[in-house]
């Protein structure tokens, strides 16, 4: 446990925070104890989730439910309001070691210990059902063991998520290694039985040490567990039986909990000197460790890990580690692939003997090709740096340093990858403008200097802050009720205040923007123009009911969409210069380049018009968009990415002139540079292409989905991934500057 910073909660409903524990899939995890002196574990909602609305019904639903769970191998829900500003749920704390750590420490335990555990976690999942949930995400970090017996946690959570606006199509809500068939199909639609698969996929874990299905990346390991049969080597042959009940293909043809209990049973109470403790089962190293748990109070926060350096690489696609492959397939962590190329490119194994020309390396099937007699020395190396938390949205390039949000906000040196420093709280929203860094960890807004960390000025907010935006010393704040606050950069002092900026849905796409000198925000159907410095209402324009993109600025006109409408309106006055009206709705803030403005509806129709009058230019066809990013204009051509595919526009033509279809839905929006185009898919890997052909050059494979967008800065590319890790590549090569 953590001890509190001097902003974190103090008392979060009626509990008092004590510490924090460190964080979880949906926020961060306070210790906390009632008025009787309970201590409990507070789950508290990351912000993308308590922004949608969805979520909060489902997850109000769901924890109703939770809270009836009875039964004594569950982790009790105590508490919970959905209602809150930041959503929150309190559990009986534990503190106990999880099977996952448990497994870690001791290895795989006897079959006497995994019939003792797995017949806990089967009555759990008794009461669990008869609750009406379905845990969903049934894993080793979410089982804590105790001297009496495992404990259940996190119940009724998943299901609030799988339900979420969030969870796109298609992307499954659990963890793949031990989810069930259909629940990697459709996590929506599972039943009980699918718990019961991942309690085979548990019993694997407890007796063998590893899990059923273990791909390279989560893609792999769904591929795995919907076309390969399960990694079984090393399990006793006393619990086959029982593992392959549980792991049938057909959930109708699986034993239920009870039924496991019953078959168990007999191999449990046999012994005359069994008493159902962790005694009776448990090898002495996990006794020991339940007990240090038990008794420990606060530890501190392990270092950060960091990567193994990346082996030095001579530029070009000839002269880098290579591994023969059959297929394109997504790369592996840290591997990339140049287009044309067999191979995928990497960091691979180390070659500590000479190196042979041509020769694999002893074991591997990589080869390493002979250097120059003089290779030049790279100027800079690509880097990896791992958080020891999630990695959120797109990366912020300022002054030679890359902030990425971690819970915390963390610098990291362009150069060499190490972290400079990082905040001491939260940043639920970030804002980077010259040489300070502003971030808000809820109703507390935060500066530190670029350089160095130092905070500057710190203030409490009367309410908590969705979004918030920077610009020539001037903060910009959207407060969750309708708020707006403008204060300065430099001490935190309020300037401008306002309360009718009320819509049904708060996000950091929608809050209040500074754009070209002046602070823009909606409320009450009303697009509102304030001085930024002295406040005054400058104009205000009637749009209606339909939450407004955030504005573009250019040539003294601004450009923005609402509902199905383009408006071009006069910056300094307000007056409306024309207005173009689209068959559908437009998700997606215009893009202005080379007197034309581009939009994009949400069933994928590009719409370019012209800057000055709001004649339709040309119409181009993509797919059905799900997101709300913009249209990307660079070297005459328009990006427009719909699912899967990235479509490319003849700026003056409007003719399509190349596509390109990634192995997933894109993520995010795609940066251009130097002639390249950096995008991120849900197949977990950066693809770049070539700008003026489509062709690929080369992709990088990581281990977890892309977060945000890519960004390209001076010849390198960023971008943040949710195996927790940050990647800087040479934008070009993907591999080391040539020299």
């Amino acid at each position: 446990m953590d001890q509190l910073s001097a902003h974190d909660p103090r008392r979060i409903g009626p509990f008092e925070v004590l510490g924090r524990l460190g964080a979880g899939g949906m926020g961060l995890v306070y210790l906390a104890r009632s008025a009787s002196g309970r201590r409990v574990a507070i789950k508290t909602v990351r912000g993308e989730l308590a922004e949608d609305e969805l979520f909060r019904v489902r997850f109000a639903r769901e924890i109703a439910a939770a809270k009836t769970v009875g039964g004594f191998y569950t982790a009790a829900v105590v508490d919970a309001d959905a209602d809150a500003p930041v959503p929150w749920l309190a559990t009986a704390y534990v503190p106990a070691p999880s099977l996952e750590e448990l497994i870690g420490h001791c290895g795989p335990l006897p079959v006497d210990a995994v019939r003792w555990l797995i017949a806990g976690i089967a009555e759990a999942l008794q009461s669990i059902h008869a609750a009406g949930l379905v845990h969903r995400d049934l894993k080793p970090s979410n089982v804590l063991v105790v001297e009496d017996g495992p404990r259940v946690i996190d119940f009724g959570i998943a299901a609030g998520v799988s339900s979420s606006r969030l969870t796109m199509t298609n992307v499954a809500v659990g963890t793949p290694a031990y989810m069930s068939p259909e629940q990697a199909k459709d996590s929506r639609s599972v039943t009980g039985a699918s718990d019961v698969y991942s309690l085979g996929s548990l019993l694997v874990f407890c007796a063998t040490g590893h899990a059923p299905y273990r791909g390279a990346n989560p893609v792999e390991t769904v591929f795995q567990l919907l076309r390969d049969q399960a990694d079984l080597s090393g399990l006793p042959v006393e619990l086959a039986d029982l593992v392959h009940a549980c792991m049938r293909p057909a959930a109708e043809n699986r034993p239920t909990p009870a039924q496991i209990q019953a078959e168990l049973a007999p191999h449990l109470f046999s012994r005359d000197d069994a008493a159902g403790e962790a005694g009776d089962w448990l090898p002495p190293n996990a006794l020991d460790l339940i007990e240090r748990k038990r008794t420990r109070r606060t530890v501190a926060p392990p270092p950060p890990v960091l990567p193994p350096p990346v082996p030095q690489q001579a530029p070009g696609p000839a002269s880098v580690v290579t591994e023969k492959i059959a297929e394109r397939r997504a790369p592996a962590a840290g591997e990339i692939r140049l287009a044309g190329a067999a191979v995928p490119i990497g960091p691979g194994p180390r070659a500590e003997a000479a190196v042979v020309t041509g020769a694999a390396a002893p074991g591997t099937d990589w080869v390493r090709r002979a250097a120059p007699a003089a290779p030049p020395a790279p100027r800079w190396r690509p880097w990896r740096f791992r958080m020891s938390n999630d990695v959120w949205g797109t990366p912020v390039v300022a002054g030679g340093t890359l902030f990425v949000s971690s819970f915390e906000v963390h610098a990291l040196d362009i150069g060499s990858g190490q972290r400079r420093y990082k905040t001491r709280d939260v940043a639920w929203a970030l804002a980077v403008d010259a040489g300070r860094v502003h971030a808000a960890d809820g109703p507390h807004l935060y500066t530190v200097d670029v350089a160095d960390g130092t905070e500057r000025w710190r203030n409490s907010l009367d309410g908590w802050i969705y979004s918030l935006d920077a610009a020539d010393g001037v903060l910009c704040c959207g407060i969750r009720g309708g708020g707006v606050q403008l204060r300065s950069a430099a001490s935190g002092a309020e300037l401008w205040r306002a309360d009718d900026a009320q819509q049904d849905y708060e996000n950091p796409q929608s809050g209040p923007a500074l754009v070209a000198g002046a602070a823009y925000y909606y409320g009450g159907g009303r697009l509102r123009c304030v001085d930024p410095r002295g406040g005054r209402l400058r104009w205000a324009f009637q749009l209606g009911e339909e939450v407004p993109s955030r504005p573009v600025e250019l040539g003294g006109t601004l450009y923005l969409t609402s509902g199905t409408r383009v408006y071009a309106l006069d910056a300094a006055t307000g007056a409306e210069r024309w207005r173009f009206e689209a068959a559908v709705v437009l998700f997606t803030p215009p893009a202005v380049d080379g007197g034309a403005v581009y939009v994009a509806d949400y069933l994928g129709t590009v719409y370019s018009l012209d800057a000055a009058t709001g004649r339709d230019r040309w119409r181009g066809r993509t797919g059905s968009r799900q997101g709300a990013e913009p249209v990307v204009v660079a070297g005459g051509t328009v990006l427009v990415g719909a699912g899967d595919t990235l479509h490319a526009f003849d700026t003056g033509s409007g003719r399509e002139r190349w596509r390109y279809s990634a192995r997933g839905e894109l993520v995010g929006s795609p940066a251009v540079a130097d002639g390249l185009v950096h995008l991120g898919s849900r197949d977990h890997s950066l693809h770049t292409l070539d700008l003026t052909t489509g062709q690929l050059r080369w992709e990088l494979g990581t281990k977890g989905e892309l977060t945000g967008s890519p960004v390209a800065v001076g010849g390198r590319v960023f971008v943040g991934s949710k195996d927790r890790c940050v990647y800087a590549l040479d934008a070009f090569y993907g591999t080391a500057v040539p020299g």
